[in-house]
């Protein structure tokens, strides 16, 4: 859906463009075919996401959407700097605009399709927890402001000849943020986090519950692969523990982690120092 109404779009802007000789116009058109391009990439990069786990990807291959979510801003970003080049070179030259109908037809039509498409893309991401396809749908939504500063400047350009250079400029910056805070959440995902401390509450509340010789949850790692999550704990328990309990009460904690927060955890035990009278959930000085 995205690929044929954005490149319907880019035609009809690019033609617009040429007649009323906007270079704000020609940099949304190409705007609009950088999201004909993130969507193919998209779609390419779900089919190689969504495959099984194999011998050199044990854990999946999700990462791969935030690879696509990357190209994706990379993308966005070479166009945002290239008709910001453009617009200056407008601005410099004191090049006026031609008002013309059929590209305030065309531009009134972008913005009522883009916002309608990126709504839809949103509603999608919801649906299916897709970060890249809510990434692509604020890339249609910022196309469909560009589309509209665009419309207010067709209709001043021809008495202030420079607010289509300057919406030009607009319009690239906003490509080009829209393409950074993309990058920025895609590497996130890649460069992995810290848990926050809802999320090692929530670990500290299963353990304290899997059992009462636990006192200390601590040294907690996480590893995302799209939907699937690894996560590495360390817990101390009392120092009369036997092996055999040890083990016992990881593999229960384990099980009770990918229970209640479908994740797969690996435990790691230590014993908590002799010659302390530990409190649950307090950490030894």
């Amino acid at each position: 859906m995205s690929i044929v109404i954005n490149f319907v779009l880019f035609l009809a802007k690019m033609y617009a463009g040429v007649v009323s000789h906007s270079i704000a116009l020609l940099a949304d058109a190409f705007h609009t075919l950088s999201d004909c391009i993130t969507s193919l990439a998209l779609v390419l990069g779900y089919r190689i996401a969504f495959q099984p786990p194999d011998k050199e990807h044990p854990f999946g291959h999700q990462r791969f959407e935030a690879v696509t979510s990357i190209v994706i801003g990379t993308l966005l970003g070479v166009v945002g700097f290239e008709f910001a080049n453009r617009s200056m070179t407008k601005l410099l030259s004191r090049e006026t605009l031609r008002f013309s109908w059929m590209a305030v037809v065309v531009l009134a039509t972008s913005v009522v399709v883009k916002e309608w498409l990126a709504r839809w893309a949103l509603g999608l991401a919801e649906r299916h927890n897709a970060k890249s396809i809510r990434a692509d749908a604020w890339h249609h939504r910022s196309d469909s402001v560009a589309a509209l500063l665009v419309l207010v400047g067709m209709f001043l350009g021809e008495r202030i000849w420079w607010m289509d250079g300057l919406l030009g400029l607009l319009v690239s910056g906003l490509i080009v943020y829209v393409a950074y805070d993309i990058i920025r959440e895609a590497a996130k995902d890649i460069m992995g986090r810290v848990p926050n401390s809802l999320e090692v509450s929530a670990l500290n509340d299963i353990a304290l519950r899997a059992s009462d010789k636990i006192r200390d949850v601590h040294h907690v790692h996480m590893h995302e692969y799209g939907d699937h999550v690894e996560v590495t704990l360390h817990v101390r328990l009392l120092p009369e523990t036997t092996l055999e309990e040890a083990h016992a009460l990881a593999s229960r904690l384990e099980e009770l982690v990918r229970k209640e927060l479908k994740w797969e955890a690996t435990v790691h035990v230590e014993p908590y120092p002799k010659g302390h009278s530990p409190e649950r959930g307090h950490r030894p000085s």
